[in-house]
C-alpha cells in the first residue's frame, strides 16, 4: 500500500456484458476517486482498481451488491496487488483470452427509454425500427464470438455514423458499447416486398404494413430471432387462410397484443402473469380466455387458453401505433420445419404462405423462436426455451466437459464447461431434415462461441433418435442415458437435489432398459443411478408410427386390453361412429386381428398413450394434427370442482408395482352408457391419475424411506394433473419438486443427460 491505498484485480463472471456494466463501474470509480481500468475479457469483466481503502471497500460493495438490473453475477475472484499509482480510471479495449465461466445474454425486449425515443419527434431515432441501447435489443441472435463486441456480431457490417460513434464511445450515455447501436443514417433498413420479393414503393414501410394487415393481408415479418407470419386476430378469413397455407390445421396460434389493457380485455390475468408479460424477456404466456367474442375462434380451437405476448421490438410498437388490433404472430415456418431467419430462406419457403414480406438487412446468426411459459402455483414454468430465456445456464459444479445431445422431439442440446451447464434454445423435431441441419449448425455455433471441445458425449438410449445418431457420429467417449432417468435428473439438477428421490415420470414414450417403450414410470434413484420401482401396466398398441397421429388406433388398442367383450364391442362401435364412415368396420376388425396376432405392435407403459386412448374413447379427438393434441383437448373439456374418481388396481410383481388401469376404462365406458357428461368423465379421469400418483408415492415412501418426490415428463405439461398431484402430495407431507426453468417436456432431457453423465464419470474417478 502507498499513502493508505489498496489495489485489487477483480474478475466478475456471469451475464455482465452488453448491459452497461463497464460504464456503471466507470461512473462508480469516478464517484469514489478510484483509479485504474475495466475491460471485457471473453464474457467476464476484469477490473484493475486502486484507491483509499475505505473507498475501495465501498466501490467493491456497490459493484458486486448493486450491479445493473440485467446483470447475473455467477462468480467473483478478488486478488490483492501492488499499487501502481494510476492517474485516472479508463475503460480499456476488450480482449480475448481463455477465461473460464463464459456467458451470453439472451435477446432483450425494447426498453422504455428506447420506446420514448421512437415516438419522440425530436429524437434522432424517431420511428426507427432498430432502436436499442445497453438495456435492450438483440444479443444472442447476433453474436458470433466472445468477447461481446460489435466486431463479433452481425452488426459489424454497419459502419456507425459520427454521432452514433460518439455515443458508443461515451461512458456517460446509455449507448456506450451497446453493440447493436445504430440510427436511421447508419443502421439496418426495412424493405416491404410482395411475396416474390419485388419491392413495394411506399413512403413508410411500417404504415403501409399496418394498412395491409387491416385489409386482411398476411405478412412475413423478420424480427430479432427469425420470421413471424402475421395477420389480424379479428379477421376469420385471414386466420383460416394462414392455417390452410401453413398446413397448421388445429395447433393454437400465438397472439401479440398492444398492451396489458388489451390483454385484460381478452384474457383473465393474475398479478404474476402480468409481471411475466411485461418483463424484459417478453415470452408467450398461456392465459385463460375470456368469452369476449371479438377474437376468431380458430386462433385456439377447443382449448381454454391463448398464448399471448406483448410487443418486444420497435417494429411491433410502431405497428400497433398505426391502429392495428390484436395480431396473430405465429412462427415463420412451414409446420414441422425450423423457423426461417434469412431473407433468402423466407422468400423461398414462405412465399406461398404470406402475401407480403417486411424484411430487413440485419443478419440473424442464431435463429431463436419465442419462449413459451405459464404460471402454476405462483411458479413460472418454461415450456419452450427461446428468446429471452436461451441460452439457459446453471452453476452446478459439473466437473467434466460433456456435450448432451438431448431427445429427438422438442430437441435441445446442452454442454458443461468450467462447472457451468448450458442449454440451447428449442430446436424442434429432428426427424425433419431442416431441423436436424439447424441442430448441427447450432451445436457448431455454440462450440465456436465458447471454444468448447467435448470430452464426453451423452446420448439417449433410443438407438434410432437423430440426436443419438449425431452423438454417435462424433469421435468422443459415449454414455447412453435412459430417457426417463434424464427427465428425473433434469428436475434434480434445477433444484440442486443430490439425495435419492421418488421420480414420477409421465410422458409419451422413451426407450426402456427392457427394450419396451416406457412412459408411466415410478423410479427410485439419484443422478447417478435409478431403479424402476413401478409402472403402468404394459399395453399392446397396434399401428407403429401411424398410431401416433391416428389415436383412434390407440383407443382400440386400450379397449382390447379389457376382457369384457360386451364393453369392448361398445367401445369399438363408439370409435367407429366418431370416425364418421372414414374408416369401415372391416378396417377396425383388421386392427383387432393384428392385435390378437401381434402384427406391427409394440408394448408401452406410457401415460401419454393412455391419455390418447381416453380422448379417443370419449370422442374428444380421433386424429391429432400436433403433438399432444388429444391430451390437451381432453384437459380442456375437464371441469373444475368435480371430485369423483374411478377404480384401479395396484399390484406387486417381482418387486415392482404395476398400476392396472383396466377397471378405470370399464368405469368410463359404463358412465358413457349412462350418458354422463364428457366433461365430468374427463375430470374424474384426471382425478384418478392424480390419485394413483399419490398412492404410489406413499407406497414407495414406506418401502424406501424417501420423502422427496420429483415430477417430470411431458404429460406434466397438463396443468390440471400437475396442480392436483402437487397439492395432494404436499398434503401427504411430501417435499415435491417439478421442472420450472428447465422444460418438463423433452426439451429438458439434454440437461438431465449432462447431470447423469457427470455423476457416472465421477463414480469412475474421472
Amino acid at each position: 500500500m502507498k499513502n493508505n491505498k489498496i489495489a485489487y484485480i477483480v474478475k466478475i463472471y456471469g451475464v455482465v456484458q452488453g448491459i452497461g456494466f463497464r460504464p456503471y463501474i466507470y461512473k462508480k470509480a469516478k464517484e469514489l476517486d478510484i483509479k485504474g481500468w475495466v475491460n471485457n475479457c471473453d464474457s467476464a469483466v476484469i477490473i484493475n482498481a486502486e484507491g483509499i481503502k475505505e473507498k475501495m471497500e465501498q466501490f467493491l460493495i456497490d459493484v458486486v451488491k448493486k450491479p445493473p438490473k440485467l446483470a447475473e453475477i455467477k462468480q467473483i475472484e478478488v486478488t490483492e496487488k501492488r499499487v501502481e499509482e494510476y492517474e485516472r480510471f479508463i475503460i480499456k479495449k476488450s480482449i480475448s483470452a481463455s477465461t473460464k465461466l463464459k456467458f451470453i445474454l439472451p435477446d432483450i425486449a425494447t426498453c422504455n427509454k428506447c420506446i420514448q425515443d421512437i415516438f419522440n419527434k425530436k429524437s434522432r431515432r424517431y420511428r426507427y425500427a432498430f432502436t436499442n441501447c445497453t438495456l435492450c435489443g438483440p444479443r444472442y441472435s447476433i453474436i458470433k464470438s466472445l468477447p461481446y463486441d460489435r466486431c463479433s456480431t452481425t452488426m459489424n457490417i454497419f459502419k456507425m455514423c459520427d454521432i452514433c460513434d460518439k455515443e458508443y464511445k461515451d461512458p456517460e450515455t446509455r449507448r456506450f458499447h451497446a453493440q447493436p447501436t445504430c440510427c436511421v443514417e447508419c443502421g439496418p433498413e426495412l424493405v416491404l416486398t410482395d411475396n416474390r420479393g419485388e419491392k413495394i414503393q411506399c413512403i413508410d414501410e411500417i404504415k403501409e404494413s399496418a394498412e395491409l394487415l387491416k385489409k386482411g393481408k398476411i405478412l412475413g415479418i423478420k424480427g430479432i430471432g427469425g420470421f413471424h407470419i402475421v395477420c389480424s386476430a379479428t379477421n376469420e378469413e385471414s386466420i383460416n387462410e394462414v392455417r390452410r397455407r401453413k398446413m397448421r390445421i388445429d395447433k393454437p396460434l400465438a397472439l401479440m397484443m398492444k398492451d396489458i389493457q388489451q390483454v385484460k380485455k381478452y384474457c383473465f390475468l393474475t398479478r404474476k402473469e402480468e409481471e411475466i408479460l411485461v418483463s424484459n424477456k417478453r415470452p408467450i404466456v398461456l392465459l385463460r380466455k375470456k368469452d369476449s367474442g371479438k377474437l376468431s375462434y380458430n386462433i385456439a380451437p377447443r382449448i381454454k387458453k391463448y398464448g399471448v405476448m406483448l410487443p418486444y421490438t420497435p417494429i411491433h410498437y410502431l405497428l400497433f401505433a398505426e391502429g392495428v388490433g390484436p395480431l396473430v404472430m405465429t412462427s415463420g415456418n412451414i409446420s414441422g420445419r425450423p423457423i426461417e431467419y434469412t431473407n433468402e430462406g423466407a422468400l423461398k419457403n414462405l412465399s406461398n404462405i404470406v402475401d407480403y414480406f417486411l424484411l430487413n438487412n440485419r443478419e440473424i446468426n442464431t435463429p431463436v423462436d419465442d419462449s413459451v411459459v405459464k404460471v402454476l402455483e405462483e411458479k413460472v414454468i418454461v415450456s419452450r426455451s427461446g428468446r429471452g430465456h436461451a441460452p439457459y445456464n446453471l452453476d452446478r459444479k459439473i466437473k467434466n466437459k460433456i456435450l448432451a445431445c438431448g431427445a429427438e422431439e422438442k430437441s435441445t442440446f446442452s454442454f458443461s464447461l468450467d462447472g457451468i451447464v448450458y442449454m440451447s434454445q428449442y430446436l424442434g423435431d429432428l426427424k425433419e431434415l431442416g431441423a436436424y441441419k439447424e441442430y448441427r449448425k447450432a451445436i457448431k455455433n455454440m462450440n465456436n462461441i465458447f471454444e468448447f471441445k467435448p470430452e464426453i458425449i451423452s446420448v439417449d438410449a433410443h438407438p434410432n433418435y437423430m440426436s443419438t445418431t449425431y452423438g454417435n457420429s462424433e469421435k468422443c467417449t459415449k454414455i447412453q442415458i435412459q430417457h426417463h432417468h434424464a427427465h428425473m435428473a433434469s428436475c434434480m439438477l434445477e433444484h440442486n437435489i443430490s439425495d435419492y428421490v421418488i421420480g414420477i415420470i409421465y410422458d409419451g414414450t422413451g426407450f426402456g432398459t427392457d427394450g419396451m417403450f416406457w412412459g408411466g414410470e415410478f423410479l427410485i434413484g439419484n443422478k447417478h443411478e435409478f431403479k424402476r420401482a413401478g409402472h403402468f401396466r404394459y399395453t399392446k398398441v397396434q399401428g407403429g408410427d401411424s398410431a401416433q397421429k391416428n389415436i383412434w388406433k390407440i383407443g382400440i388398442s386400450y379397449l382390447k386390453a379389457i376382457s369384457n367383450k360386451e364393453m369392448v364391442g361398445f367401445g369399438l362401435k363408439r370409435i367407429r361412429g366418431f370416425l364418421k364412415g372414414d374408416i369401415d368396420k372391416e378396417t377396425i376388425n383388421n386392427i383387432c386381428y393384428a392385435l390378437d396376432c401381434n402384427i406391427n405392435c409394440y408394448k408401452t407403459s406410457s401415460l401419454g398413450r393412455l391419455y390418447d386412448a381416453v380422448s379417443s374413447i370419449l370422442g374428444v379427438r380421433e386424429r391429432i394434427a400436433y403433438d399432444g393434441q388429444g391430451a390437451i383437448e381432453l384437459e380442456s373439456v375437464a371441469k373444475e370442482n368435480v371430485y369423483g374418481k374411478y377404480d384401479y388396481v395396484i399390484k406387486k410383481e417381482d418387486d415392482v408395482y404395476i398400476v392396472d388401469y383396466v377397471p378405470m376404462i370399464m368405469n368410463i365406458l359404463q358412465e358413457i352408457k349412462e350418458n354422463e357428461e364428457i366433461s365430468d368423465i374427463s375430470s374424474k379421469f384426471h382425478n384418478t391419475i392424480a390419485d394413483i400418483t399419490v398412492e404410489m408415492a406413499c407406497k414407495l415412501r414406506e418401502d424406501f424411506k424417501i420423502n422427496e418426490v420429483v415430477l417430470s415428463g411431458g404429460v406434466f405439461e397438463n396443468e390440471y394433473l400437475l396442480k392436483n398431484t402437487y397439492r395432494n402430495l404436499r398434503d401427504k407431507g411430501f417435499l415435491v419438486f417439478f421442472n420450472e426453468n428447465i422444460p418438463t417436456n423433452d426439451s429438458g432431457i439434454s440437461l438431465g443427460q449432462v447431470a447423469i453423465a457427470d455423476e457416472i464419470l465421477k463414480e469412475r474417478g474421472i
